[in-house]
C-alpha cells in the first residue's frame, strides 16, 4: 500500500493552483516564475490537485472573462488570499478530456470533484457517480485517484451540515470503485468524528483542510466579500488555525494525511512534517511566490521519485 501510495501522492502536493485541468491558470501562465513552477512540477512528478469540477457546468461568483468579478479574489496582508470563487467551472465533460491531455503531458493529475448536495443527497450523489463513471471513461489508466471535495466555503450549503450526506456520498463511490484512491478534503469547521468515519468506510487520504471561511479567521471584522458570502481564507492569516486542527486530528486517525493550507515558506511545509504529516499542499504560495514554491517542490519531490 505505502508503494502504491508513493506513485499517487508526492511529498508535496500543488492544490488548486493549477486550475481545473492542471496545466496552469491564466494570466499566470504568461509569468515566467510560475512557467519555472510548472516545470519543477512535471519534472519532479508532483502530484496535482485540480480545482473543483462539478458533474455540470457551473457559473459562481467569479467569471474569469468578466473583469466586474475579478474582485472575488482578493490578496490579503501576510502572503494571504480571500476568495469567494464560488466553484465556476465547465463541468466534468469539459474537464476530464483536458485532465487526460495534461496526464499525457508528463503531469500527474487528481481530479477534484464536488457534490451539490444543494441539489438534493439523491441528485447529488446521481450525478457525483456519473461524474467518476466520466472520468474513468476519458482518463482510462491516468485515472488511480479522485478528491472529493466536502470543504468549499463559497457553496451555498453549510459545510459542517453535509457530513450525513457526505459519508453516504462515499460509501456509494467506495463500493462501486473499491480500487479508486480515494482522497477527502475537510474543513475545520467539520467535526473530527468525521475524519474518522470516512476512514472507516475506506477512503485512502484526507486533505486536511480547505480555505477557512473569513468569518473564522477574523470573527471581528466583516468580510470584505460579504455580499457573496463572506469566501475563504488561504495563506499566512489562515495558518495557526489549519494547523491547530491538523494537530488536533493526527492521533484520531490512521490514515493518510495531507496537510496544509497556512503554508508560505519551506519552514511551513516543514512544520508540517514535524507535526505528522504525509504529505503538505500549497496554493496560494504557487500563486504570490511562484519561485520559491518551484524551490520547495524540487527540494522535496525530486528525491522522492520513483
Amino acid at each position: 500500500m505505502k508503494q502504491i501510495t508513493q506513485k499517487i501522492i508526492s511529498p508535496v502536493v500543488i492544490s488548486t493552483a493549477l486550475g481545473h485541468d492542471g496545466l496552469g491558470i491564466f494570466p499566470y501562465t504568461l509569468l515566467p516564475g510560475y512557467r519555472r513552477l510548472q516545470a519543477a512540477i512535471r519534472e519532479t512528478g508532483t502530484a496535482v490537485l485540480t480545482k473543483s469540477a462539478t458533474r455540470f457546468k457551473r457559473r459562481g461568483n467569479f467569471v474569469p472573462l468578466n473583469p466586474m468579478t475579478w474582485g472575488y479574489i482578493r490578496r490579503l496582508p501576510g502572503m494571504g488570499m480571500l476568495n469567494a470563487y464560488g466553484l465556476t467551472n465547465e463541468g466534468v465533460d469539459h474537464c476530464a478530456p483536458e485532465i487526460r491531455a495534461a496526464c499525457e503531458a508528463g503531469f500527474r493529475i487528481i481530479p477534484n470533484l464536488y457534490p451539490e448536495f444543494i441539489k438534493g443527497t439523491d441528485i447529488a450523489i446521481r450525478e457525483t457517480l456519473e461524474a467518476v463513471e466520466i472520468y474513468r471513461r476519458s482518463l482510462g489508466p491516468y485515472f488511480r485517484a479522485l478528491e472529493l471535495n466536502y470543504s468549499c466555503p463559497n457553496s451555498e450549503e453549510a459545510i459542517a451540515k453535509n457530513v450525513v450526506q457526505a459519508l453516504q456520498c462515499t460509501r456509494k463511490i467506495r463500493s462501486r470503485y473499491p480500487d479508486l484512491f480515494l482522497i477527502a478534503k475537510l474543513s475545520i469547521c467539520h467535526p473530527y468524528e468525521f475524519a474518522q468515519e470516512l476512514e472507516r468506510i475506506g477512503v485512502n487520504a484526507l486533505h486536511t483542510v480547505n480555505t477557512i471561511p473569513y468569518s473564522i479567521v477574523f470573527p471581528l471584522q466583516p468580510s470584505p466579500l460579504r455580499e457573496a458570502g463572506g469566501g475563504g481564507v488561504s495563506g499566512g492569516p489562515a495558518c495557526a488555525l489549519a494547523y491547530k486542527f491538523n494537530q488536533e486530528l493526527r492521533p484520531r486517525v490512521g490514515l493518510l494525511l495531507i496537510m496544509g493550507c497556512g503554508v508560505t515558506s519551506a519552514d511551513d511545509v516543514q512544520r508540517y512534517f514535524d507535526l505528522g504529516a504525509d504529505a503538505v499542499s500549497f496554493c496560494t504560495l504557487a500563486l504570490r511566490k511562484p519561485r520559491e514554491a518551484a524551490r520547495i517542490v524540487s527540494r522535496y519531490n525530486r528525491r522522492a521519485q520513483p
